[in-house]
């Protein structure tokens, strides 16, 4: 009777000290080191996606401030007397010059070039900051 704890007591400290055997490293030679892993679809997924919906809000935030700098610019000539309207018109073309150059400047860095070079570089295990800290918030949600 004295016998199974004892018993109970060795195979559970063996089972302990085989959980702490190092695990044996693959050979120079082996696939395991020849075949580098596969980038995960998901994540090349949420690259794709995350440089088309950015092409997107650049497509339509440009086409809103040329639309709102031409419904200024026909306000602006409907509304003045003869005197000013060349005046006013420049001033709201110049306005929304600096305004379409900075929105265009902002998502330059999400063109197609960009993309193809950013999933490139994800597939060789080599994803910029930049990409990582774009993407924190796609998976963190």
């Amino acid at each position: 009777m004295r016998f199974h704890p004892f018993f109970a007591l060795f195979a559970l400290a063996a089972h302990a000290a085989s959980a702490q055997v190092p695990l044996p490293v693959p050979r120079p030679d082996s696939l395991a080191t020849v075949i580098p892993a596969q980038p995960a679809a998901d994540t090349l997924a949420a690259i794709h996606k995350l440089f088309a919906k950015r092409r997107r809000q650049q497509t339509a935030g440009g086409l809103g401030i040329v639309a709102a700098a031409a419904v200024g610019i026909a306000l602006a000539q409907a509304t003045s007397p003869a005197s000013e309207k060349n005046s006013n018109s420049l001033g709201l073309g110049l306005l929304a010059i600096p305004v379409l150059a900075i929105e265009l400047f902002a998502f330059d860095s999400f063109n197609l070039k960009n993309e193809r070079l950013e999933t490139k570089d994800f597939k060789a295990h080599k994803s910029s900051k930049w990409l990582k800290g774009k993407l924190k918030h796609v998976f963190s949600q």
